[in-house]
This record gives C-alpha cells, structure tokens and sequence, in this order.
C-alpha cells in the first residue's frame, strides 16, 4: 500500500529531528502510513527505528556527482545577491583568498554572474532550464512512481537528492512539504531549487522569513516547534543528569559551565578560547568548585570542516573539574549522523549548566529552551584575523542577528567581556530571562514539550485533505 507521507532524510541532522524524537510513534498512532527515503537505510539505528514505528525503509537512488558538485557550486549565485548575504558573502570570500587558481578564476566567474543576474533578473531563465537538466532523474521518477506517496516532505530542500525528489514530485502532482532541520536553511544556505508547497515551520521567525523569501501564504505555513527539542521538556532532573556527569569525571553536586564548540572552519582559534577557560576555571577565577564540560560539535571530529590537530588539545583538557563530552557519532553515508543516546545525554548536560557558551549554534536554542544562560564567544581568542574568516562573521549572519536582537543571549568580543559576563550570570541566572522567553515564542512557537504531536497534527490534516481531494 502507498505511504501517506514520504519522508527524505539527506542528513544526520534530519536523522535525529525525525528519528530520535517521537514524531514517528505520533504519525503511526494516527494512522499514517511513513516511508523513509535516504541514501542509508542500512544504518543500524535508522533499521531499528523503522522497525520499531512501522517506517518503509527506501534507498534513494545516487545522483550523478559530477551534476550534484556542480549544482552546488554554482546554485547560491543563481538568485541570491551574495554581497548582500554575509553567510554566502563569507563563503565566497573564502573560497576567494583559499582555492587553487582554478578555483579562484571560477568564484570569480561565479560572482561576476551573479552581479549580472541581480541587475538583470530575467535572464536567470537559462540558469534554470540547466538546473532543470542537472536535477533531472530517471531514477527518482520511478521511485516516486512506484511509491506513489500522497505527500513528500523535505527536511533540508537545498541538497541535491532532496530537491531533485521535490522536482519529481512536483511535476507528477504530488504535494510536498517542508519541514526544516535547521534555523539558518532559508537566510545562510541559498535559494531552495524546488520550494515545498506547505511547511511545519519551528516558530514565527521562520514563518514570516518563508513568507519573505518564498512568498508562501500564511495559511500553508503553520509553527509547530521542533521534534527533537522536546527532549528538553520536561527538564531532565538531577539524578538523570548524575551519571553523565559522572562519566566525564566531574561532580554532580557542584555548578558547570557548558561550552558547546563550533567547527575550525567558522571559529579557527575556538580551541584556545576553550583552552583559556578550562585554566580559568582550574585557577578559581568565578568561584572555587565552577566545573567546565566541554562539547566537540561534530563538525569538530569528522567531515571537510574538521580540524584533527584540535582532538589531541581537546583530550589533554581532561582533568580536575574539566571533561569533555564527545558526541556520539555513528558510522553512516549521512555526514553527522548520532547516535540516539547522545540527544538525551546533551538534554541532561545543558538541563543543569549554570552557564552555556558557544560562537552560534544550534545550542544556543537548545540551552534557551531550558532558559539556561546563554553566551555567544564572538571572537577569535587573541587574533586578528580577516573577517570572513574570523567567528564573529557569524554573528551577522541573518538567523544569529535576529536571535542577537531579541535580548536573552549576550556576546562576549573578548576575554575580558566573557569573564565579565560568566560572574554576572552565575551571580544571578535569571538576568535575561525575559529576553529568553521572547526568544522562546519567535523561535520556537512554544515550548511544552509537545511539538512532535503538534506536527503529526498538521500532517494528518493535510494528507487527510490530499485524499479528500481525490
């Protein structure tokens, strides 16, 4: 029988937004019908938790690589003004000063045209006919063919595999939905090939940002909140948290910082800002029993973004009241995919962090969503360096801006701000509270631990309304 909905999990990070939340066990308990399309569904977790919720597991076909290199090469010049939007600026810039000759000769191409294309927007038509041809798949057509969904959701719109299914989809008349893995994928990764018709956005701020970008109508956008966050509610308590703590060495009953780190690719001096306040810490500079847990992200320790000479610095940290937390990579085709445990563990360790620190990830929301104290290190340890490549580029990136200006986290541009602003939080952990709950309502929508049956909700509807329709 078809499936009522076709999920395509293209990455890790999708992978644990569907996968290790219930979302699921919420779509089989209204009697929904799930596929599974990624390229891993020999992955032993995602095998089991099909098994276990009565998922179709479905291989997706492989895309030509030279297409799908060149496609990513030259999308984000296609229609966006990439002088306008720092996070592709930056990555052009990079591209610019660091690539071999050849490469540099074709950023520079590549910018050139898109200076054109800004000025000039209609003559982005022959651009899309090549799109058009690049995507083109024999091999998806008759997936969709033969699965025959009622509708295909979209969690990260800008890969290849998954624009190149919603093309598919869209050609043979099957709606698709977006339902977004990450908060920077409408404002930091370029334009989506192939736009979703409907989408479960995570809150406001996505909402009106697909309005903004996409034009979609306020009717088919509804904010759910986020599968995978809901881990975070109700807090874990302390004896869940307990062991954890223990693993890494430290004790449970006194208070910790938590610093979730970035790759070296957006913050090359992290690690010695890491450094210095694991010796802060050790030298008593806040109080006497203040404990640090540090967090690789896993950008740090395995894909082109990482930086292997950071790991041996990172172990050598371990010690009185410092441990480090590695997450819980599992060996798979999709880049970052965890294993199910490491959500919980990183729930607990953020649920009893005093406070939490990070140069602009995804935890920044994790840890506001406990209303834990947040701080951005916007800075690059005592270096100078370009500003493409220096961590506080992030923090003009559209989707941190926008968090930056609603007031529940701060940013330290210095050594001297951020020991200033770690004693004023640990003095007082409710300083910027009203700033977290804004952040709370415009990110997240709300924050009850209920999001996954929330989305199930608005699925059901909609793929009710699919057959309604006939």
């Amino acid at each position: 029988m078809s499936p009522d909905l076709a999920y395509v999990i293209s990455h890790g990070f999708a992978a644990r937004m569907i996968l290790h939340s219930t979302l699921l066990d919420q779509l089989k308990s209204r009697g929904l019908k799930v596929a599974l399309i990624s390229p891993d569904v020999e992955s032993a977790p995602i095998r089991e938790r099909a098994a276990a919720t009565g998922a179709q597991l479905v291989q997706a076909p492989n895309l030509s690589p030279s297409r799908t290199q060149l496609y990513g090469r030259l999308r984000p010049y296609l229609y966006e003004n990439v002088r306008a939007n720092p996070a592709l600026r930056a990555k052009h810039l990079r591209a610019l000063e660091q690539g071999r000759l050849h490469r540099r000769l074709e950023e520079r191409a590549r910018y050139a045209l898109n200076r054109v294309l800004c000025r000039a927007p209609a003559l982005r038509f022959p651009w899309s006919a090549l799109e058009s041809r690049l995507l083109a798949s024999r091999p998806i057509d008759r997936l969709l063919d033969t699965l025959n969904p009622r509708m295909v959701v979209a969690t990260y719109p800008v890969a290849p595999l998954e624009a190149a299914l919603l093309r598919s989809a869209k050609r043979k008349g099957i709606p698709t939905v977006g339902q977004l893995l990450s908060w920077d994928n409408i404002t930091g990764k370029g334009r989506f090939a192939a736009p979703p018709d409907q989408y479960l956005a995570w809150g406001p701020i996505m909402a009106e940002e697909l309005h903004e970008h996409y034009g979609v109508a306020p009717d088919k956008i509804h904010s759910v909140g986020v599968p995978h966050f809901d881990v975070h509610l109700p807090a874990p308590p302390p004896d869940v948290r307990a062991p954890h703590l223990q693993d890494l060495g430290l004790d449970p009953t006194k208070p910790y910082l938590f610093f979730g780190m970035s790759s070296p690719y957006f913050t090359p001096h992290e690690i010695e800002v890491v450094e210095w306040l694991a010796e802060r810490v050790r030298a008593n500079t806040w109080t006497a029993d203040l404990q640090l847990v540090v967090r690789p992200h896993p950008q740090n320790v395995q894909g082109d973004m990482a930086d292997e000479a950071w790991l041996p610095r990172l172990r050598s940290l371990v010690g009185p009241r410092v441990g480090v937390d590695w997450p819980s990579l599992h060996p798979s085709k999709l880049l970052w995919s965890m294993e199910p445990h490491d959500l919980t563990r990183l729930a607990s360790l953020i649920a009893g962090a005093a406070v939490t620190l990070n140069s602009g990830s995804t935890l920044a929301i994790d840890a506001i969503v406990q209303d834990r104290p947040v701080i951005l290190t916007g800075f690059d340890a005592d270096q100078t360096l370009p500003w493409w490549r220096s961590a506080r580029r992030a923090l003009e990136y559209v989707h941190l801006a926008k968090l930056i200006s609603l007031g529940g986290v701060r940013v330290a541009d210095s050594y001297e701000t951020l020991t200033r602003q770690i004693g004023a939080y640990l003095n007082d952990p409710d300083l910027d509270a009203d700033g977290r709950a804004l952040s709370r309502e415009r990110e997240l929508h709300r924050c009850d631990g209920q999001a996954s049956a929330r989305a199930a909700d608005v699925l059901s509807q909609w793929v009710e309304a699919t057959k309604a329709s006939g």
